[in-house]
């Protein structure tokens, strides 16, 4: 195995030098693959096309030619080497069609040891089966088998199998990438956090092949965990599931922050006095709002005796992500919505002031006409009766002057009829 390592060449496409150093010291150097490098789009796809390597690991986003840009020049060539596209979270519907175009893996940065090998593994074994049943050149219409051992009929109907098998898992891996598109889109969408949740479950029930999912968030008055979403379970039983978070394994999950996984239950009576309930495999994932834990995301399987697995933990954590991104919203959203109502009712009760004050400032405004119309009344009576008073005035003085006149006739009549003395 080793030296078959030693022979296979990788070509590492990235804009990123630690990226670079950290694939090739920490997992193919130490596994005895043959390194080559690129840091731009276009070098890579010139590299591709030149030494032919067997296995390209690259990133979604660099200078010159991005992931996808070189996959379609790689398409358009009929070069047909397996790759392997690392991105980080928020690529979803880009990898979908990175899928489309033929790439064999993706791994979502940071990435462990482990899940890189994982990958690698994967994308080699494609690579081999489908060039194993390549026609060859000078075949015009059958496949040559290379290193074939046995029966052809049966090798071919083993790779047949194996392709088949590959094909169902990229299938797979397009569903559920197209799912937590989805769900990502609806959390930046939808302010409905009861639509929001429900959805996040039924993604992971579907997603992990679960009978059963449900989501709890923590009561911070209680200590007790409440069921807020739930998929396979009667509405009796998630109305009435409510449990302290020190009494379960649901409250492990909250009190360390960490997931928890049981593939198979072999003492299911011992694991039903933990759990609550009865099931044969779980997977509990916690939901994280910043540093704090405010739920958990969980799916289980009471009948089946199906193990989760690792790609199970992966999409869950994305999921219960999701969930904590919905809830924080909602909380936004709430809290927007009480700080829209406070302004509402002080707009409301300043209007109304405003409102009392115009009030009385037209009472007082009206007031004041009814008291200056009274001013004025009174200064019409008063021009009136000065009026009436200088007619009464002139007609004294008409009649003193008709009596001084009648005085002096009076007097010279006395004076004519004076008596001699």
């Amino acid at each position: 195995m080793e030296r078959e390592r030693e022979k296979q060449k990788v070509l590492i496409i990235d804009d990123r030098r630690d990226n670079i150093v950290f694939l090739a010291n920490n997992i193919l150097k130490p596994k005895g693959y043959r390194i080559i490098t690129a840091m731009d789009g276009e070098k890579g796809l010139d590299r591709a096309l030149k030494e032919k390597p067997d296995l390209i690991i690259m990133d979604l986003r660099m200078p010159k030619k991005n992931g996808l840009e070189v996959l379609t020049a790689l398409r358009e060539k009929q070069c047909h080497i397996p790759v392997i596209l690392t991105t980080f979270h928020g690529s979803e519907s880009v990898v979908i069609e990175a899928f489309r175009l033929g790439v064999k893996d993706y791994v979502i940065k940071p990435y462990t040891v482990e899940e890189m090998e994982e990958a690698i593994k994967r994308a080699l074994e494609a690579g081999r089966l489908e060039e194993q049943v390549q026609p060859s050149p000078d075949a015009s219409t059958e496949p040559v088998l290379s290193l074939s051992k046995g029966p052809p009929q049966r090798l071919a109907e083993g790779l047949r199998e194996g392709i088949r098998e590959i094909n169902q898992q990229l299938e797979r891996r397009v569903r559920e990438l197209s799912t937590l598109h989805d769900i990502g889109k609806a959390v930046t969408s939808v302010l409905n956090l009861e639509k929001v949740l429900g959805r996040v479950v039924e993604a992971a029930v579907f997603l992990s092949g679960a009978e059963e999912g449900f989501l709890l968030l923590v009561d911070q008055e209680t200590q007790e965990l409440y069921m807020r979403a739930a998929q396979g379970l009667s509405q009796r039983e998630a109305r009435s599931f409510r449990i302290k978070v020190e009494d379960s394994l649901s409250g492990q999950v909250i009190t360390t922050g960490r997931p928890f996984m049981v593939s198979s239950v072999k003492n299911q009576e011992n694991f039903k006095i933990k759990t609550g309930y009865l099931v044969k495999s779980l997977l509990h994932v916690p939901l994280k709002l910043r540093n704090e834990v405010i739920g958990l995301l969980s799916v289980h399987n009471r009948i089946s005796p199906k193990a989760f697995t690792d790609n199970d933990l992966r999409t869950l954590t994305t999921l219960a992500g999701y969930a904590a991104v919905a809830i924080e919203n909602a909380r936004l959203y709430q809290s927007m919505e009480e700080k829209a109502q406070q302004l509402s009712q002080i707009i409301n009760e300043h209007e109304e002031k405003t409102k009392e004050n115009t009030e009385r400032v037209l009472q007082f405004v009206r007031g004041i006409e009814i008291h200056e119309q009274r001013l004025k009344n009174s200064r019409e009576e008063a021009e009136q009766l000065a009026g009436e008073l200088r007619t009464v005035m002139a007609a004294v003085e008409d009649l003193v002057e008709r009596l001084k006149v009648q005085e002096k006739e009076a007097e010279e009549l006395a004076e004519r009829w004076r008596l001699p003395s």
